[in-house]
């Protein structure tokens, strides 16, 4: 398979997912395809460091990702994860050209479409559709947060390990419990005692 068809795959695949969201002309999707990379990230690989000033949106087609912060002295916080069909970048980083607060992950081999803010922006004020894709994108963004930060004041930590189950149905058997418990802000230890009232681990009968 030559490269040509490799990137008009991807993009196929890239267009069948955005337009569950927003349906694009054929004259506004070729206005785009020639703006996008392939980019591939190895598992542990960082797709944006914190620090960096982010200049791209990076649409994942495959794998995992997570979003987790550091501290001065070297611990780490889950923030959120993402899956095939999700958009990763630091919006704040995007708009303001600030450092971008936050690390992206690779937690599995990803393969993701860029395009940078710019040209995505240029897009925007050319065509109606891609206008409407950056304010849903920004929509699901405002939301998650919001019902994150109600989680958090709201829900026991098991009620929060059960809304992350049903959230990440499809790939919750392949994140980490320690980045699980990050993500819920409690420790390993208290994850496995949730799952074990959950009846999620096999007890040996001793």
């Amino acid at each position: 398979m030559n490269t040509l068809h490799t990137k008009q795959d991807h993009l196929k695949l890239l267009r069948t997912k955005l337009e569950q969201l927003v349906h694009f002309s054929d004259a506004g999707w070729s206005a785009a395809v020639h703006l996008f990379n392939k980019r591939s990230f190895a598992r542990g690989a960082h797709v944006i460091e914190a620090g960096e000033i982010v200049t791209e949106l990076h649409f994942l087609l495959s794998g995992i990702a997570r979003y987790y912060y550091l501290t001065p002295d070297g611990k780490e916080f889950n923030k959120s994860f993402a899956r095939s069909g999700q958009a990763l970048s630091s919006v704040s980083s995007l708009v303001t050209g600030t450092p971008s607060p936050f690390f992206i992950q690779a937690l599995a081999p990803c393969v993701c479409l860029s395009i940078r803010y710019a040209d995505l922006t240029a897009l925007c004020e050319r065509y109606c559709e891609w206008e409407r894709l950056a304010r849903k994108l920004l929509e699901q963004l405002v939301i998650k947060k919001e019902r994150r930060e109600a989680d958090f004041l709201l829900l026991s930590a098991a009620e929060r390990y059960k809304k992350y189950l049903s959230e990440f149905a499809d790939i919750a058997d392949r994140i980490p419990h320690y980045h699980v418990a990050s993500y819920l802000g409690i420790t390993d230890v208290a994850l496995s005692r949730i799952r074990k009232r959950l009846g999620l681990v096999q007890v040996n009968p001793g």
